[in-house]
């Protein structure tokens, strides 16, 4: 039995409290009673994601079997977006299921399994506003290590990036449009994971001119707690010798400078081992200042 009116109100119903840049073009879609009784569910608890084992939840008069069979049936029809093995998001009625992609940044929580898990790195940049250039990958840093390291849905890639106990901390619920909210890395344990490792945040450039635009809002008191909890001499080499070019005073540079070791560490991960030693910063600089400076402009 299949509804013309009152699935498709309740449908949409559900869709109307959530978040999407709708365009009124809309696409025919059927829904069946079970296909209605499934929606009404996650409806009432305002979910636009649910997994396999929740189906069956929503579904109790069900055969495990019928309740597959009906998630493929109404992901084939367009109601329903397969996010990975057993993780399902709900379409909005009148987008097109062909085309349709949520925000990446609201998918994460879903994908992660049962890790702790927060958005890192340049997608955190990009979540406080602190990039130029849109990447077509969502980093999400895990308290656990997750196989595959990356999946994609749709041509986007989602990388799970591990860190040990030590290195998972520092991340709070940021605004990501008027009525979302997600786990990100702060802005100061942004800095730290990003020069702990350049090559996943667009490089050395980008993240000093991310330092920049932001010197103003840094809490330099919490960004020194942070590189001595985080312990890394990568991090401390990098974040001191930027501090200097990008001739930021702050107290925390002296206590950086106690803080490092004499064994050198290159700049730039994503660029070959060349260019001067750096004695100050126990640095081998293999990208030149103006490079850094320049960036700072454009």
């Amino acid at each position: 039995m299949f509804f013309s009116y009152f699935s498709i109100i309740t449908y949409l119903s559900y869709h109307n409290s959530q978040v999407y840049p709708y365009n009124l073009t809309m696409k025919h879609k059927y829904i069946s009673t079970q296909s209605n009784e499934l929606l009404s569910y996650f409806n009432g608890q305002n979910k636009v994601c649910f997994g396999y084992a929740k189906a069956l939840e929503a579904l109790p008069d069900s055969k495990e079997s019928a309740v597959r069979e009906l998630l493929s049936d109404m992901t084939r029809r367009g109601l329903l977006m397969r996010l990975k093995g057993g993780i399902y998001y709900i379409i909005p009625y009148e987008q097109n299921a062909e085309t349709f992609m949520p925000d990446w940044h609201l998918i994460a929580e879903h994908i992660v399994k049962d890790a702790e898990h927060y958005i890192g790195y340049y997608s955190a940049l990009q979540i406080h506003n602190l990039i130029t250039q849109p990447s077509l990958k969502e980093q999400i840093v895990v308290s656990k290590q997750l196989r595959p390291s990356e999946i994609k849905i749709k041509n986007i890639a989602f990388q799970f990036i591990y860190h040990n106990e030590k290195h998972f901390f520092g991340s709070k619920k940021i605004w990501v449009d008027s009525f979302n909210k997600v786990l990100c890395s702060d802005l100061e344990k942004t800095i730290i994971d990003c020069l702990f490792k350049p090559d996943y945040a667009g490089g050395v450039v980008e993240i000093a001119k991310a330092i920049y635009i932001s010197k103003d809002k840094i809490k330099f008191n919490q960004l020194l707690e942070y590189t001595q909890k985080f312990n890394s001499q990568a991090v401390i080499k990098r974040l001191g010798f930027l501090l200097d070019i990008l001739e930021i005073n702050n107290e925390i540079v002296e206590q950086l400078q106690k803080l490092k070791t004499v064994s050198y560490i290159i700049l730039d991960t994503e660029l070959p081992k060349t260019g001067k030693l750096i004695s100050k910063w126990s640095i081998q600089q293999n990208v030149e200042t103006e490079t850094i400076k320049s960036a700072m402009y454009t």
